[in-house]
């Protein structure tokens, strides 16, 4: 994928600073588009949900549920009983009504339980209730890393395994890796775990990756981790950001306040740019 980089100078909120704790996202993120970090997580604005996002979640949510249950337990209408208890649920809360007749992400979601039973056999995965949604919080290479397991298991192998939800990653395997290795990272360095093999289950596309976690492959995760935090506090320091031009740039919520693609934009974080922002409807964190 080409990318163009942009230098873009910014006007910086008072006493300005970077979020105490880092999560693969806010990593991952930084690495897409330091400008999109900037307006995410220094300007505080809020990105709105997506039917992608609100869909990804209620899958995990009811993953989350059914390994909760006795293994004899885990079948797959019991994972649609929980769909339907959980779903509406969840589409009831404020913010995520506007996608309570969204039946293309309803159907989607369906798929996604139902291919679990496809990539898998929920019903011999050893898994413990404390090890669904591992919260993680560490320091690693400086850097205070925080994030959340989909699922731990040990059988005889000590796996970490995160659901995905979309399309396959195809040649993007390799790059979206990276976010289980540094939750392996995490294991050994919060907890004195060594994880032998992460795994990534994408869903909707009916595909499951085993790959060893090989400790150069979690240092290189952990030096993706201090790179990012180190060149974060130099854009900060700076008072300006690199935008990054690429396709991606067609689903972002900023582009409209965004030098690299709007020509004539303010300096992002003036109220010019959050007037613009506003107006699209976008709301502060």
């Amino acid at each position: 994928m080409a990318v163009q980089k942009m230098r873009v100078d910014v006007e910086h909120p008072e006493n300005a600073n970077l979020p105490k704790r880092v999560s693969y996202s806010q990593m991952s993120l930084y690495q897409q588009c330091g400008l999109k970090f900037f307006f995410s997580y220094i300007h505080n604005w809020q990105e709105p949900p997506t039917s992608a996002l609100v869909g990804g979640n209620i899958t995990h949510l009811v993953a989350e549920e059914l390994y909760k249950l006795a293994p004899a337990e885990r079948t797959l209408e019991n994972a649609m009983d929980i769909l339907r208890i959980e779903g509406p649920k969840f589409l009831a809360r404020p913010e995520n009504k506007l996608f309570a007749s969204d039946f293309s992400m309803k159907q989607n979601v369906r798929e996604a339980v139902e291919n679990l039973f496809k990539v898998e056999s929920p019903h011999e995965v050893v898994v413990l209730p404390e090890h669904l949604e591992m919260k993680l919080r560490v320091e690693i290479n400086g850097v205070e890393f925080t994030g959340t397991v989909d699922r731990f298991t040990q059988d005889g192998i000590n796996r970490v395994s995160d659901y995905k939800t979309g399309r396959s990653p195809g040649r993007f395997l390799e790059g979206k890796l990276t976010q289980p290795y540094l939750y392996a990272l995490a294991f050994k360095t919060q907890l004195d775990i060594d994880v032998d093999e992460v795994e990534l289950i994408f869903l909707n596309a009916q595909e499951s990756f085993i790959r060893p976690a090989k400790v150069e492959l979690l240092e290189d995760a952990g030096k993706q981790l201090a790179k990012m935090h180190a060149d974060s506090k130099k854009d900060l320091a700076d008072v300006a950001w690199d935008a990054k031009v690429s396709r991606l740039c067609d689903y972002c919520a900023f582009q409209q306040a965004c030098p690299a693609k709007a020509v004539d934009a303010p300096k992002p974080g003036s109220s010019s740019s959050d007037a613009i922002l506003a107006g699209a409807g976008l709301l502060r964190k």
